[in-house]
């Protein structure tokens, strides 16, 4: 069977390929996220690039808190917001992720104890300067199999540029898809009321819906920005929480908590 994915892998594209790998071969245990039984709308912005503070002024307008991926070797230089910054979004509740310390992607270092080595230095680097970050954004977003192993035991959970809206039982906790806008969305051509159907969707059903927003981007305009603002008022509008990564990721399991308790109770 390894001969046969490892074969077709080899002539597809590799986020497909890896995404196709995951679907053959199912979820193991420490994959499986807590069953989606409720929905939110999580704001994630790749690269800490200087422009990420207009999304956070965003959130903090209307008390909402989101998610800002952190590479430490890009800390403070041109373009990119420096620790003190990042402490202070760190104080207003704003969530950090880890987003490997040079932005390289993980499928290019080689070998997988360079890797995790890599992480816990970075990770490391952070906590130096007061930062912590339970998440990983993977840089490019790749990931496989044999890489979700490896930096599992340094995150709760791992965030992709898998596209697409999670919904459904079966949900890789360490490949957690993400739908862009702004910057790297033109593909799919979206429009505002595209996001609200989506939103509108997640009203009906279980649905997290992670928007991949890269504000130092120049594809990413002060138009989409004002859009975004819009789109999170839709949702709060319609009883659609906000909610950073780490946080949902709480309301999950304290609702399987609460559902286990709550059959031990009917068995007993």
């Amino acid at each position: 069977m390894n001969r046969i994915i490892n074969a077709i892998k080899g002539r597809l594209p590799a986020h497909f390929a890896d995404r196709m790998e995951e679907r053959i071969r199912g979820l193991r245990d420490f994959e499986r996220l807590e069953p989606l039984d409720s929905s939110a709308l999580t704001i994630t912005c790749d690269d800490s690039a200087l422009r990420d503070q207009d999304i956070v002024s965003v959130l903090n307008a209307q008390n909402l808190k989101g998610l800002i991926s952190v590479s430490p070797d890009l800390v403070g230089t041109d373009g990119y917001l420096d620790y003190s910054a990042l402490r202070d979004i760190q104080a207003c509740g704003h969530e950090l992720a880890f987003h490997g310390n040079d932005h390289a992607p993980f499928t290019d270092i080689h070998p997988l104890s360079k890797l995790t080595d890599s992480v816990a230095d970075g990770l490391s680097r952070l906590r130096d300067h007061g930062l912590s970050a339970e998440i990983v954004v993977y840089p490019c977003g790749n990931n496989n199999r044999r890489i979700r192993q490896a930096v599992a035991p340094f995150f709760r959970a791992g965030v992709s540029t898998w596209f697409g809206v999670n919904s459904g039982q079966l949900i890789n906790r360490y490949a957690i898809r993400r739908v862009p806008f702004g910057a790297y969305a033109s593909q799919h051509a979206p429009s505002e009321r595209w996001y609200q159907n989506m939103i509108d969707a997640a009203l009906h059903e279980p649905r997290w819906i992670i928007l991949m927003l890269h504000p130092g981007s120049i594809e990413h305009t002060t138009e989409h920005t004002v859009m975004l603002q819009r789109l999170m008022q839709y949702a709060l509008e319609r009883g659609l929480p906000v909610r950073s990564v780490s946080a949902h990721l709480d309301a999950l399991q304290t609702a399987s908590a609460r559902g286990n308790d709550q059959f031990q109770a009917g068995v007993s």
